[in-house]
């Protein structure tokens, strides 16, 4: 018994530690590889690193590092050849325009996290402001 609080102490303490931003990071992080799993990585595959001549790869990819573009791309979907590392990708890439702006946030956070340079999450705000950019373009 004296054994089962102290893990319950112990769990509470290093879990109260966390501040805010890390407990959103590591939600959106968790939220957003469900979703890429789900809309993601039948194309762009569980490791990131695409499909051959077909998919562009995620993981060094400048693309991931632009959220605006990110976002666009995500919702809007895309028709243009795009290059990554070197290589040209022309198959268009269909729209997801069933995600929520908080779904786009957690596979942007989830995507920079795991193959880019973020540590933090994508705040909501950011994506919402990206798509009324796209949207004017």
């Amino acid at each position: 018994m004296i054994k089962k609080a102290l893990f319950f102490i112990t769990a509470f303490a290093a879990f109260s530690c966390q501040s805010a931003e890390e407990l959103k990071s590591e939600q959106y992080f968790a939220e957003g590889y469900q979703l890429y799993t789900t809309n993601c990585a039948n194309c762009h595959q569980a490791d990131g690193k695409g499909m051959a001549n077909l998919y562009p790869p995620l993981v060094g990819s400048k693309m991931i590092q632009d959220k605006i573009a990110m976002s666009c791309v995500i919702k809007n979907g895309m028709k243009d050849t795009i290059i990554v590392n070197g290589k040209a990708f022309s198959r268009p890439m269909p729209a997801n325009a069933a995600l929520k702006e908080l779904e786009i946030a957690e596979i942007i956070t989830y995507v920079n996290m795991k193959w880019g340079k973020d540590s933090v999450y994508t705040p909501t705000e950011t994506v919402i402001k990206a798509l009324e950019s796209c949207r004017k373009h």
